[in-house]
């Protein structure tokens, strides 16, 4: 059984920077700052969830943190060690440990391959097994994510969206990682198949010890499936906090506003919805100070300047705004 105690991910002032090029020689003009001076862990055995507006930088991160594409600064330690160090063998080792379902069960799947030959490519590629034993272990993954190994040669077209995710998450079993990062992967599902794969991946994680990196816009779901928030807005983390402490005790205006925008069946638990004013900014060219300062409704001159400092409390609690007192955190918006 994998340890369930110790930090499997680490990231440290991760940054990605998009150069912008101009002219026939495409001269670097500029920079889109997907991903600007994050960090923050997650613990073996923990699901992390990662909430924000589309364009935020949430998918840069994942793909960063992946190696699919490289760092403009920082670092990423996967069980203590700098994966941006690696090469070769040692990044084809990586590989093995660290998965991803993507977000569209349609285009993820290699149309041209059987769904048993799909699940098998990263078996064959790592030497794991071979020839019946391959077949046995890819049969043994349908039937663990609710398909059947009758559904071995059959093909993508051949399935629903609730079933290609099923097959894009035996896939990413197969190789029986220890961290999965989740990028959205019920947002293009129906609500009634949403709740089944939430279910089957809270069910695998227990099953196989397995860390997850849960990446969505949606408050419901991430708060059924994550163990700690993680809020960003244009590149940066804006706050992290444990689940129930993130929806009892929200302290940055920006989870604030999301939170209050969250609807509820229950009545008594609706807030009214602060309405945020103007566009997010562009991450070419961020403000100054808080990024957040051009849509916050309780922003005040320090926040035009001063870029805020993280802020950690001894809960494990962590905000980035100048209006949250160490001392007392007590948020600057009060929900009504």
């Amino acid at each position: 059984m994998k340890d369930s105690n110790h930090t499997i991910l680490e990231v440290k002032n991760l940054k990605k920077y998009f150069p912008i090029t101009k002219g026939v020689f495409s001269r670097v003009v500029n920079h889109v700052k997907a991903v600007d001076n994050i960090s923050f862990y997650i613990k073996s055995g923990e699901t992390l969830g990662l909430v924000g507006e589309s364009g935020c930088g949430k998918t840069t991160v994942s793909r960063v943190v992946l190696r699919l594409t490289e760092p403009t600064a920082g670092s990423v330690f996967f069980e203590g060690l700098d994966i941006f160090s690696l090469k070769g063998d040692g990044l084809k080792k990586l590989r093995k440990d660290m998965q991803i379902i993507f977000q569209d069960p349609y285009s993820s799947l290699n149309p041209r391959l059987s769904v048993g030959n799909i699940i098998a490519e990263g078996i064959g590629a790592h030497n794991i097994a071979r020839g019946r034993e391959k077949k046995a272990l890819v049969e043994g993954l349908l039937e663990k994510v609710g398909l059947s190994a009758g559904h071995y040669n059959r093909y993508p077209h051949e399935f629903s969206g609730g079933q290609r995710q099923r097959i894009a998450i035996a896939r990413a079993l197969s190789l029986n990682p220890k961290l999965i990062i989740c990028d959205e992967p019920v947002s293009a599902l129906d609500v009634s198949i949403q709740a089944q794969i939430l279910n089957l991946l809270a069910k695998l994680k227990e099953d196989f010890t397995l860390s997850y990196l849960f990446i969505t816009h949606d408050l419901a779901v991430v708060e059924h499936v994550s163990d700690r928030i993680a809020t960003m807005y244009l590149g940066e983390i804006a706050e992290i906090a444990d689940t129930s402490e993130f929806y009892s005790n929200p302290l940055h205006p920006y989870t604030i506003t999301l939170l209050s925008a969250n609807p509820s069946p229950d009545k008594r638990q609706r807030k009214k919805a602060i309405i945020l004013k103007g566009d997010v900014p562009s991450p070419i060219d961020p403000p100054a100070g808080c990024r957040f300062h051009t849509r916050c409704p309780v922003a005040e001159e320090i926040c035009q300047t001063e870029w805020p400092e993280p802020k950690e409390f001894p809960n494990g609690h962590m905000v980035r705004c100048h209006l949250v007192s160490l001392s007392k955190p007590e948020p600057p918006i009060k929900l009504s």
